[in-house]
């Protein structure tokens, strides 16, 4: 697709030419005298000629516009057509008194070393470097998987954005816009891989607690809604909230990462204060089904259990009471599954908030991290039978070109460019 509506790009829009139309008055009756009515043409044609004469430098170059003559300027103009009212025109989007020409920053002010850590109340959000050439780089390498995975597979993509866009009133002075940047993926995957809209269903619900304050990931609330864009998108019942167990992660606070990293302030030994203050808890929802779950070497064929959800897995990190942290291939069983279907999942550190949802929908589920996993992913799609497979990573990681290149060789056994 060549073509696409994206800030900053040329937008193409159609439907905006024009017809014209005969006057539909009524004509008026004549009822004045032969002499009166020729002395009335003299003086009109008298007084046109003047008219003409006067101001036929501005007429002459106004008709000329509107009707597409070349008057010699170099104005672009529009064609207006009678036959063909749907032509489509290319045009250039000016601002009105309706459309603002810049989004208004927000209220914040960055604190660490390497200027990148915006604190606005309360909470700490970081720039998003992303732009168009390592979203259609993203792309183009999904577009290549997509061309040489067996026929049949259905193909999902879930790019989280970050809170940098969704929880704040305005925007990062110095990020770039990430809905514009997903638009670029959305609009440029091809047909065989099913877009999830995750921003969508995160923005709706951007006054609750989607994101950590003090750390980028997603709590397991933004994680459930980031799954029903995909339950959405696949044609799938999502599970209400009601209907899952939500658990406390034993140990709280919780201090994320922009703790550690805005200590560069000595009379703030505890990191930025407005974040210290402001310390997370962790929650998580238990499934609804029972499974097992093992972590797979690949090499050797060794099956280990594992817990999906177990404070257990948190001793050193806190987040690894969600699915997948820190695995690099991992199996989970659905015990309770009324089909067939098989899931591959590929996946970042970002997506194991939304993991646990998704899991009850198919009988079997792989989890293979693009950063820890080592092997050719043909080969689990063939082994395993797979029927679906959904990539999940986050923004950051969808515009970094060695995460997508690492991503590339996961495939590169079968890829074509």
């Amino acid at each position: 697709m060549s073509n696409y509506s994206h800030r900053g790009y040329e937008q193409r829009t159609s439907g905006y030419g024009r017809r014209r139309h005969k006057a539909s008055g009524f004509r008026k009756k004549n009822t004045g005298s032969g002499a009166a009515k020729g002395a009335a043409a003299v003086v009109s044609v008298a007084a046109i000629a003047v008219l003409a004469y006067l101001f036929a430098d501005n007429i002459i170059p106004f008709l000329g516009s509107i009707r597409g003559t070349d008057t010699g300027s170099d104005t672009e103009t529009l064609a207006e057509t009678q036959d063909s009212p749907d032509i489509a025109l290319t045009v250039t989007a000016v601002p009105t008194a309706d459309e603002p020409t810049e989004i208004p920053p927000a209220d914040g002010y960055f604190d660490n070393a390497d200027d990148n850590i915006f604190i606005s109340g309360g909470a700490g959000y970081v720039k998003f470097k992303g732009i168009d050439s390592t979203a259609r780089n993203y792309t183009a390498i999904l577009n290549s998987i997509s061309r040489n995975i067996p026929s049949g597979i259905d193909m999902y993509d879930i790019v989280l954005p970050t809170n940098a866009e969704i929880g704040i009133d305005g925007y990062i002075p110095g990020s770039n816009s990430q809905k514009d940047n997903l638009d670029v993926i959305s609009l440029l995957l091809s047909d065989k891989v099913k877009y999830v809209d995750a921003y969508s269903a995160l923005k709706a619900h951007n006054s609750e607690y989607l994101y950590y304050r003090t750390d980028p990931a997603l709590t397991s609330l933004g994680g459930y809604y980031a799954y029903t864009g995909f339950a959405d998108k696949s044609g799938n019942d999502a599970y209400l909230l009601s209907e899952l167990s939500k658990k406390k992660y034993g140990i709280s606070p919780f201090e994320g990462e922009y703790i550690e990293r805005t200590t560069d302030n000595k009379a703030q030994p505890h990191g930025n204060q407005e974040l210290f203050n402001n310390p997370d808890s962790i929650e998580y929802y238990k499934l609804p089904v029972h499974y097992n779950c093992y972590e797979i070497n690949r090499s050797s064929g060794s099956r280990t259990e594992f817990d999906l959800f177990s404070d257990k897995n948190a001793a050193s990190d806190p987040l690894s009471v969600f699915p997948g942290k820190d695995k690099d291939f991992l199996a989970v069983y659905n015990l309770q599954s009324d089909n067939t279907d098989k899931l591959l999942i590929v996946k970042d550190h970002a997506a194991e908030p939304v993991i646990g949802f998704i899991i009850p929908h198919y009988s079997e589920i792989y989890i293979a991290d693009v950063s820890l996993y080592s092997g050719d992913l043909h080969s689990v799609i063939s082994e395993y039978g797979i029927t679906d497979i959904i990539f999940i990573n986050g923004i950051d990681d969808a515009n970094n070109s060695l995460y997508c290149q690492r991503l590339r060789d996961l495939f590169d056994n079968g890829i074509s460019d």
